[in-house]
């Protein structure tokens, strides 16, 4: 049975059409393609099982309008009646007997999605409270100061802690989005493949699309204030390719730079975790793995 993928521009696909992956620079995936199109990108597939009836595969908090309309379009134009339809957080298929009841429900599903608590939640915190509690932290905050702003990476290797060397991001933008240009090792949440490749993304397009986008307007609020942000995060953080989620707790330092050479803005975000929150060795290895 073929699968049809409607994008957030309306278009058509084949599931399994090299083209796509082209269209969206990811050849050779190491995880589930289909399913990071719905749960994180907005699409919808539709798998047509009868002549008159279909499969409809979407996401309700990420689902484009558009990809919705053109799903819509293409039940009524190829005279499909009786739907089954999923979404991640769904056990039990939702079998719709007529399309005038495929577009409530989808609309109610989509609603209902919107009244949903976020997974998400920072409480910004005094910088001075860095001098007493943090010194990892402390001491990138005072580099920052003695350096008048402008980021130099070879003079930030030499004095970055030990500790938030391989727990950071940096992103400039480019083209009106933040775009990720260079990401610590310990960066492992979604995966070596995935921080390997992700030079060069837009912050928002992370394995947990939700996440990203809300991280990215943390990070711009920095970006047009030009005045350097201390967080305390508590994210649920969605990771497809191993199909579950996590809990983190850190806090991060976000520093607005100056770009040594092209005099542009870069932000650097650094995170620190108390092991003393943790309840057991599992909750330890899944803080480690969090996100800048």
């Amino acid at each position: 049975m073929q699968t049809i993928i409607l994008d957030d521009h309306g278009r058509a696909w084949d599931a399994r059409s090299p083209a796509l992956r082209s269209f969206l620079h990811c050849s050779i995936p190491d995880f589930d393609f289909l399913t990071y199109l719905i749960e994180n990108l907005g699409f919808v597939a539709v798998t047509k099982i009868a002549p008159n009836a279909a499969r409809i595969r979407f996401r309700p908090e990420t689902v484009s309008q558009t990809s919705i309309a053109a799903v819509l379009y293409y039940l009524a134009d190829t005279g499909i009646e009786r739907t089954i339809i999923s979404h991640p957080d769904q056990f039990v298929e939702k079998l719709v007997p007529s399309l005038a009841q495929t577009i409530a429900y989808i609309a109610e599903q989509i609603a209902a999605s919107q009244q949903q608590p976020s997974s998400f939640t920072s409480k910004e915190l005094p910088l001075e409270i860095l001098a007493n509690t943090d010194e990892a932290l402390s001491s990138l905050l005072t580099q920052w100061i003695d350096s008048k702003q402008v980021y130099d990476s070879a003079t930030l290797a030499d004095v970055l802690p030990e500790s938030l060397r391989p727990r950071f991001m940096l992103v400039e933008p480019l083209d009106g989005r933040l775009t990720i240009t260079d990401v610590g090792s310990g960066f492992e949440i979604y995966g070596e493949t995935w921080r390997k490749n992700s030079r060069g993304l837009p912050m928002e397009e992370q394995p947990d699309y939700d996440y990203g986008q809300w991280v990215q307007g943390i990070y711009r609020r920095v970006q047009e204030t030009r005045l350097p942000r201390l967080d305390e995060v508590h994210a649920t953080i969605r990771r497809p390719d191993k199909n579950d989620s996590i809990h983190c707790r850190y806090r991060r330092l976000i520093l607005p730079f100056t770009c040594k050479g092209n005099g542009g803005t870069c932000l650097l975000g650094a995170s620190v975790f108390d092991f003393r929150e943790q309840q057991s060795g599992l909750d330890r290895r899944a803080v480690e793995e969090c996100p800048a």
